[in-house]
């Protein structure tokens, strides 16, 4: 391993580690390692063979009672993300959630979410991430609870959820951030607080959402069936979109414009750049798959629905460390390795876990 990722690596754990008590170190360590090590059934069990000394209670006393530590990492992820895309002008922040799917019973959390597979019981977490160019980091994951599982007053909708994502976001990037999100989150809310924040956002439109054209109400699916002047627009590779345009007053949030394609039947696209131009809003809205293939990693190399707690305050934590776990793979990754599953490989192969465990001692 070259020192420049030796020293990176060094870097942002030190990082992490100056938020949390001394006798917390080791174990967010040790729980970090299997993680990243472990290509399969990381358990708190397996975790501890391997890299705690078999300390199993030691560890799964830190990750389930512990509820400020995903708060105290949480906080660092995003300063961390701060610091890397500070020198990056049009960074976009992707908005999305997934989820985890569970069964059992006395799953703190558990409740019935909307998949591809239709509706399934597990956990879901609405997540968050930060990207420029080939460089995508993990900005934030907080987890979702119904209604019906909260205590009194409790309850936070995933609006709720993004809504404090993005207040942490315009508060670190105050030159602004354009925002990408599909059709659950692009509400009036989320809308209207990244117009105040001073951001751009390109959002799917649902086809039953009205818009006011020339004082006229009308609905988007309705308004695509006029004559309209399509542009054919280059995606990525050699995907070809027709997309119109038009500027339009969307209720609660204002005048904006409204992107219509017809590749493969109608979408909807809205923004409040009334500059933005067909060819730009695909470059950018095309990037939101970003994210499902963050989400296809974290399952498949971090293990991120491998919870073995019922705990809901112990799932906090196993996610918040899986996203130091990820930011890390990626950050001390070579250019040359385009795709998660490369770099992990590659660190799993050229760091070894003794590289993380040692920064106790430096």
């Amino acid at each position: 391993m070259s020192k420049h990722r030796s020293k990176i690596i060094s870097a942002c754990l030190k990082r992490f580690l100056k938020v949390l008590a001394k006798p917390q170190q080791p174990h967010f360590l040790i729980y970090l390692t299997g993680l990243i090590s472990l290509v399969k059934f990381r358990s708190i069990r397996e975790i501890a063979d391997h890299f705690g000394g078999a300390n199993t209670d030691g560890l799964h006393h830190f990750i389930k009672n512990a509820p400020r530590i995903a708060a105290k990492l949480g906080q660092t992820i995003t300063q961390c993300c701060q610091v890397v895309f500070k020198d990056y002008p049009n960074a976009l922040l992707i908005l999305d959630d997934t989820l985890a799917p569970r069964k059992g019973k006395n799953i703190q959390g558990l409740g019935l979410h909307h998949s591809s597979q239709g509706l399934t019981k597990g956990l879901c977490v609405v997540t968050a991430i930060l990207k420029a160019g080939p460089l995508s980091l993990v900005f934030a994951l907080r987890g979702y609870k119904p209604r019906k599982v909260c205590a009194p007053g409790t309850f936070k909708s995933k609006v709720t959820l993004a809504l404090e994502i993005l207040g942490e976001a315009f508060l670190l990037f105050p030159r602004g951030l354009t925002v990408v999100m599909d059709t659950w989150y692009g509400c009036a809310p989320i809308l209207n607080t990244i117009q105040e924040a001073g951001g751009i956002f390109v959002a799917a439109l649902k086809q039953n959402r009205y818009v006011f054209l020339n004082r006229i109400k009308i609905s988007v699916s309705l308004l695509a069936k006029r004559r309209m002047v399509y542009s054919r627009v280059r995606g990525s590779g050699k995907k070809y979109f027709k997309i119109a345009s038009q500027i339009v007053w969307l209720s609660g949030v204002g005048q904006i414009k409204l992107f219509i394609s017809r590749t493969g039947g109608y979408r909807f696209f809205v923004t409040n750049n009334l500059e933005m131009t067909e060819s730009e809003m695909v470059k950018i809205y095309t990037q939101r798959f970003s994210i499902e293939t963050f989400h296809k990693d974290i399952k498949q190399h971090l293990g991120f629905g491998e919870m073995f707690m019922r705990s809901w305050d112990g799932v906090q934590t196993h996610w918040t460390i899986l996203a130091v776990a990820y930011n890390l793979v990626v950050l001390s990754a070579k250019p040359r390795l385009k795709s998660f599953r490369q770099k992990i490989r590659h660190f799993r192969s050229t760091v070894g876990h003794e590289t993380i465990l040692k920064c106790l001692l430096n």
